[in-house]
Formats: structure tokens, sequence, C-alpha cells
């Protein structure tokens, strides 16, 4: 485990302005980190709740090292007494095994939480086998049942980057607690970091790699910070991460070691955003409701639905006076389509947005047509390219490395001929013949 420094001050991100009326306002602390005094003394008592395998494995597959116990206990402790402090996860599985006992010697309980495993039939997941354990709703029911047994407690600690608990934070924020996270830089969720009062990067200021001077840095020249900015921007769109304001400041703050837009005299994060497209860097749209950022030669999405109402409308009457297309497929690869058309109209009835492998899987296991796995996923990626399926993406949390990424959906293009065919002669009990 790496050694944490008990005298460094952490560069704290505060995320979300304003607690319930009558709530004293929060200690803030500089994000200057040559700065070790924080703005006020930590008052109250403090709660830590630790998801240990997202933070454990966070470190393990990016950094190849373990979480610092007694880095994490100290993080906490800097908002005030820790009176509680539990790690959850599944202390019977090898990797965990010799963990609790560390987590004692700092004073950290670890719960235990088994671990079960779902079959194939989840299309967001591919349709593949995955492990998972109870950590979420067991540790989102300890930590109601301790805010309901003792209101003394004003700050909550969570160690994670899991988007899961954005729910609980939310009602414990409404309920006057102060919520801090602390998670890796690289893929704890914008959403969690944009609910809670205040992030801390584990990687920057709990145990970092490199030790931070102790002498005041020089502030990055501004040019630079936009380059930086250019650079993050182009990997998020590069590896489809969410191209959220909140994400984005992460990850900026993350390259720079800190990040705060008044230090170069801009009142809100937007305003620097809006320098930065000014300068060519990047472009900004607000989509739906969230603000986004995207590359300065990028097709901008709109936010709007792929097909509206009108445009079904349209498309509808359009195809109603036009000349029957002929297909591609000829003989036994129609006859096979067919088969696969008329299964995954049987899938929608229960999953309208399904993943490729989801479809092509599925149709494996059921034995639809006499193919290998290979030649099915061709015939059904022919029957994709031929327009038979319609396509979009829904960003999903993936649960095996605790980042938000986004994923191909398909569903039935029911205006395409060969498959209008498929399911009105579905509908009339008949078969096809091609």
């Amino acid at each position: 485990m790496g050694s944490a420094s008990s005298g460094s001050s952490a560069s704290v991100v505060q995320c979300s302005s304003g607690l319930p009326n009558g709530t004293p306002h929060p200690t803030t602390f500089l994000e200057d980190a040559s700065l070790t005094t924080p703005v006020s003394q930590p008052e109250g008592d403090v709660a830590m709740f630790i998801d240990w395998e997202n933070i454990k494995y966070s470190l393990l597959n990016r950094e190849n090292r373990l979480p610092n116990v007694q880095g994490l206990k100290e993080a906490a402790g800097r908002f005030g007494r820790v009176v509680t402090a539990k790690a959850y996860a599944n202390w019977q599985e090898g990797q965990h095994l010799r963990d609790p006992n560390d987590l004692y010697s700092v004073g950290i309980e670890p719960i235990y939480v088994p671990t079960i495993f779902v079959g194939a039939g989840d299309p967001g997941l591919d349709g593949l086998p995955r492990r998972k354990n109870s950590v979420d709703i067991k540790l989102a029911v300890d930590v109601v049942e301790f805010a309901l047994l003792n209101p003394t407690v004003s700050t909550f600690v969570f160690v994670t980057g899991d988007g899961d608990f954005i729910h609980l934070i939310n009602t414990l924020r409404t309920r006057g607690k102060r919520v801090v996270i602390i998670g890796a830089s690289w893929n704890t969720s914008w959403q969690l970091t944009s609910t809670a009062d205040q992030f801390v990067a584990y990687d920057i200021d709990v145990d970092p790699i490199t030790p931070r001077p102790t002498e005041r840095p020089a502030l990055v020249p501004l040019d630079e910070t936009f380059r930086v900015l250019a650079d993050v921007v182009h990997s998020v769109r590069e590896k489809r991460r969410p191209n959220v304001f909140a994400q984005v400041k992460l990850l900026l703050s993350s390259r720079l070691g800190s990040f705060d837009e008044q230090a170069y005299g801009f009142s809100k994060f937007k305003d620097f955003m809006r320098e930065a497209e000014r300068r060519g860097l990047v472009k900004m749209q607000t989509v739906g409701l969230t603000d986004r950022v995207y590359l300065p030669d990028e097709e901008i999405d709109t936010g709007l639905p792929a097909e509206t109402p009108q445009e079904v409308e349209r498309e509808a009457e359009d195809a109603a006076h036009a000349e029957p297309e002929a297909t591609a497929l000829e003989g036994a690869a129609e006859e096979r389509v067919t088969a696969i058309l008329r299964f995954v109209d049987m899938l929608e009835q229960s999953s309208p947005f399904m993943s490729f492998n989801y479809i092509v899987n599925r149709c494996a296991e059921a034995r639809i047509v006499p193919l290998t796995l290979r030649e099915l996923s061709g015939l059904v990626d022919r029957a994709v390219q031929e327009g038979m399926f319609l396509t979009d993406s829904r960003t999903i949390l993936d649960r095996v490395t605790g980042e938000y990424r986004d994923i191909n959906i398909f569903r039935l293009n029911r205006r395409d001929p060969l498959v209008a065919r498929v399911l009105e002669s579905e509908i009339a009990g008949v078969a096809i013949t091609p």
C-alpha cells in the first residue's frame, strides 16, 4: 500500500452549492495544496462508509496498487471526528481475505456482503453472466438507519465512484447532512460528484503516487490550461465517456492537480468553457437539460429523439406510396434472417432495446438457425447493414469497471419491407416464402 501523508491538505473540489435552510455551511478547503489549514476548523461528527471493491479495483486496474486505509481514515477526519467507519465487501473471497485485519487496525469495521452470480438475460450487459453482490443495497440501508439513530452526525463520507448512490446522497442532503465523496479521479461518476457537497480525488488528495510539493505551486498559465482542456475533451469524445461539464471539470482537475476557474477570473465553469469555445478549442451545446462539450469539428447531437412523431408519420406515408424494395438476401439467407427477425420480435416484448451481442447470443442459445456463432454474428450484422434494424445508443453503468459507457442498441425497423412481411405473416399465422 502507498503511504499517506498525514500533514498534507486536500485540494477538495466544492461540488454543490447550498444546504437546507438553517444548516451551517460546510467547512471549505482551498484547492491550493500549499495551504494546509482549512478556512474553518472541522466541526461535528463524521460517518464513513466504504464501497471497498469499487475503490480497490479502481486503483488496482489503473495504478496497480491498493487503497491506503490509514489515508482514507485521515481524509475523513479532516471533516470532523470520525465516530464510525465501515467497509463493505465479500470478505470470504480470496482477493479480500487479508483486508479485514488491515481495516480493523485503523478502526474501520469490515461488513460482510455475499456475492451472487446473475445469469444471461440482461440486454444491457450483452447477456453475459455477471458477478454481483448487494453492497449498494446493504450500504444504503445501513446509512439510512445510522442517520435516523444518530441525528447529531452531520457529515457522511462515502468512498466510492458508483453513481447508483446519488439517490442516497440526495436523501441525506435534504435532511441537512453534508456529503463528501472520496473516489478515483478517472472513474468516479460525474453524477455523483455533481450531487455531493464535496469531492476528494483519492489519487490527488488522499494518497498521490508522487508526493505533492509543500511550497505554493505556480498557477498553470491560462493558455496551457486551455490546451489541457482540449486534450481532455478529445479523450472524452474518443473514449465515448460522458461529455457533460461536471465530467470534463473532474478530468481537468485530475490532469492539472487542481483547478479553479475563479483563479483565472471566471465566475463559473461555463464562462471558462465559453472562452474555450471562443478560442476555437471546443464547442458547447445544451442537450436536453444538460450542458455538453464537443470537439470543434464535431457534429453536435441536438438531443432530440432520432425519430419525432411527425417524422415517423411522414416516413410511413412516403413508404406507403413508394415502390416495394427488393431485398439483397436470397434463398437460404433470407429464410434464416426471417427466423431471426421472428425471434427478435419475441425478444422485444420483454427487452425493447438490445445490444448486438445480446441478440446474437440469444439466437445462438435458442438454436434459431443452424449456424456457428461467428456465422450468426455475420448474418445479424448483414441484417443491420440492410436496414432491418434501427440503431441508437444508451449510457449505462458498467458494474465491472465502475465507469459509465455508451453502448449501441438495436430494435427492429418495422418499416423495412422484409421485416414488415415477417411480422404480418406472424400475425396471420402463415409462413414466409423466400
